[in-house]
């Protein structure tokens, strides 16, 4: 713990394991035993919480903006404003250059969370901007209204909320904040349609890894809950809704800029690309630790930083959770250490996995015999093919799979003549784009383009589509950019779909189509 840190009542912390992501570690930053490293965005996050209903006495005008500032040899309020507003100082006159870049010069209402003394506000009411500031603490509101005559609302962003806006700045702010998603969320619906956020903030860099002599301000864990690195900040941002427009750029070490602009996505029922907002969700993040948390006894995998994270949750929220399994014949495609059949199977389900080797055997075995004897029996299969009768099973379930399969076709007709009339095929899968610049690495075998993917799949007879399936294409950039960080190879999106197999017969029409 940082030396000036002693001077606060430790019962307005919390301690925390988790990632504003949901992602939890054990892994300690390498700059402070205080952190841990996110696996799922790459955040280092404070074990400590400030409790939302302890912000306004930390952040208070004689103990945080006097005498915490004064321990950590940085200025406090009001010389802040003789600092900034010097032009020798220049991080304002930067502000101001950057956010008058990507305004065109256009005026508007501009909020500032966390404004402190207010300089940067006082600045754009010269410019011709109308303006508001907001800050935690009562009395510092008070004060700095008084000395500058500008609203200042009293109470911590987002509980206290913003006017309608066309810039949101918040400046050595975000890193103090708890709920970051929350907070970003909260800008955007205050934001009108293409609304500017302007962050200063530490970021880690590639090429600078930590903060030199500013490490131990950097990395105070009551205040900065959490310490972003490009890629990091970028994941939060288009989780909330932003999209990009400057992800470089300082005033000079541990004050790094990242600009972005509100993003209007469109309503959809369905997403069938993976995306940030649902896999980072309260909904997706408890599935997975479920998931995690049944497969963890077993040695069977665990999902803390891939794409499954995306794929188990939209299988089970968009399709499987509405299925009673009890006595339900399921056939698992590529088993191997997925502890998803097994989950299936301790709700009820008669589970068939299938896996083109017998590697894993011993280990299911294994499982099964810990399980008490779960129903789950298996089979060995060289290919596609599939070693069952017509209409053998209630559903098929297939977890990034069909990329494997070297003859696509005859896969996705095998599942379809082994689903019972009214069975489920629930499928996820890797696709690849090359127009729009993804790859795919020849040693995986060969993901599946959209239309391949429509062609094969969506509209085979045994599933009865007759429309196009409705992409969620704003989503591509997003999960491709964060995806690249889990692998190199990663250069790819993955997708989800659950099909029900239609009653009428097809079988014979569809086996004897023209090639």
């Amino acid at each position: 713990m940082n030396s000036y840190t002693h001077a606060v009542d430790p019962a307005w912390f919390a301690t925390a394991d988790r990632c504003w992501c949901g992602g939890r570690s054990d892994v300690p930053s390498p700059w402070s035993g205080d952190y841990r490293v996110c696996p799922r965005c790459g955040a280092h996050f404070s074990t400590l919480r400030l409790k939302p209903e302890c912000v306004s006495q930390f952040y208070s005008f004689e103990g945080y903006w006097h005498r915490r500032q004064q321990g950590k040899q940085h200025p406090t309020l009001w010389e802040r404003e003789q600092i900034f507003g010097s032009d020798a100082d220049g991080r304002v006159n930067l502000w101001l250059e950057i956010i008058a870049r990507h305004t065109g010069g256009r005026r508007g209402t501009a909020v500032e969370a966390g404004c402190a003394e207010a300089t940067l506000l006082r600045r754009l009411r010269d410019l011709g901007w109308s303006v508001v500031g907001i800050e935690p603490d009562a009395a510092t509101a008070a004060a700095v209204r008084q000395k500058t005559g500008i609203e200042i609302r009293a109470g911590a962003f987002p509980a206290q909320p913003a006017p309608a806006c066309d810039l949101f700045v918040a400046c050595d702010v975000f890193e103090h904040v708890a709920e970051p998603l929350a907070f970003l969320q909260a800008a955007q619906a205050a934001l009108r349609p293409g609304g500017l956020l302007f962050l200063q903030l530490p970021l880690l860099e590639r090429d600078t890894p930590d903060f030199g002599p500013m490490n131990e301000k950097v990395f105070d864990a009551q205040e900065h809950v959490f310490v972003y690195s490009r890629d990091a900040v970028a994941t939060v941002l288009e989780t909330a809704g932003f999209g990009l427009l400057q992800n470089e750029g300082a005033w000079r070490r541990a004050h790094e800029f990242v600009v972005a602009r509100k993003v209007d996505r469109p309503a959809r029922r369905l997403r069938p690309l993976a995306n940030l907002p649902e896999m980072f969700s309260p909904e997706w993040t408890a599935f997975i630790d479920e998931l995690n948390a049944f497969g963890a006894p077993h040695g069977l995998r665990q999902f803390t930083h891939w794409s499954k994270l995306w794929e188990y949750p939209r299988l089970w929220h968009h399709g499987l959770s509405r299925i009673d399994w009890r006595g339900r014949r399921v056939l698992d495609l590529g088993s191997e250490q997925s502890p998803f059949p097994w989950w299936l199977a301790a709700r009820g389900a008669r589970v068939t996995l299938v896996e083109t080797r017998a590697d894993w055997i011993p280990q299911w075995e294994s499982v099964r015999a810990a399980l008490g004897g779960a129903p789950v029996d298996w089979r060995i299969v060289p290919d596609c093919r599939l070693p069952f009768p017509d209409g053998a099973f209630d559903a098929v379930t297939s977890f990034s799979v069909i990329e494997h399969q070297d003859d696509k076709a005859t896969a996705v007709d095998e599942v379809a003549r082994v689903l019972k009339p009214g069975g489920v095929f629930a499928l996820s899968f890797d696709l690849c784009e090359p127009e729009l610049g993804m790859t795919f690495p020849a040693w995986n075998g060969r993901a599946l383009t959209r239309e391949e993917f429509t062609r094969l799949i969506w509209r085979h007879p045994a599933f009865g589509r007759q429309d196009d399936p409705e992409w969620n294409e704003e989503d591509i950039g997003p999960f491709l950019r964060w995806h690249r960080t889990t692998a190199p190879h990663h250069n790819y999106v993955t997708a989800a779909a659950v099909l029900t197999k239609r009653a009428q017969p097809w079988w014979r029409r569809w086996r004897n189509r023209p090639a």
